[in-house]
């Protein structure tokens, strides 16, 4: 799966962030131009701001059939914005790394997430993945990431 860096990314709100992810990927023939509308629709539906004690993760995400073909963005934010928790919409956490899987099925989406979440409670983990410094060292480090957490099942 292509792994899409975009890391010291400038945004002033999620709106922004949404746009400029949603154009990578187009212009990439990954998502349909529903895509946009998807993410932001699904995002003001179920929150995906969670919450690891010393850092906080956003992980949005649509319904496949936005999704051409499956990516995953990985959104390194120069500023912090602030994403809804996902357990409780009323509270808010400042995500300055956002996790886009952009996939194809249900079943897929429901595994990525669990492997994230899995990886990201792991001591070290978002401390290793924001220092790293090229394209390629991130994508290893997910991908690494997701087949130690497809072993674990």
């Amino acid at each position: 799966m292509p792994v899409l860096v975009l890391w010291g990314l400038t945004a002033s709100s999620k709106e922004e962030l949404f746009a400029r992810v949603h154009e990578e990927l187009w212009r990439r023939g990954q998502v349909h131009p529903s895509y946009l509308a998807g993410v932001q629709e699904r995002e003001r539906q179920y929150p995906t701001g969670l919450d690891f004690g010393e850092f906080a993760v956003a992980l949005p995400h649509v319904d496949f059939e936005h999704v051409i073909r499956p990516a995953l963005v990985v959104a390194l934010l120069s500023q912090p914005l602030p994403f809804q928790a996902m357990d409780d919409p009323t509270r808010q956490h400042l995500c300055q790394l956002a996790i886009f899987p952009v996939l194809t099925s249900g079943d897929t989406q429901l595994a990525f997430l669990q492997a994230v979440t899995c990886a990201l409670q792991q001591p070290g983990f978002y401390a290793r993945l924001i220092s790293l410094q090229t394209p390629q060292e991130i994508a290893a480090c997910l991908q690494s990431m997701l087949l130690l957490s497809s072993q674990e099942d």
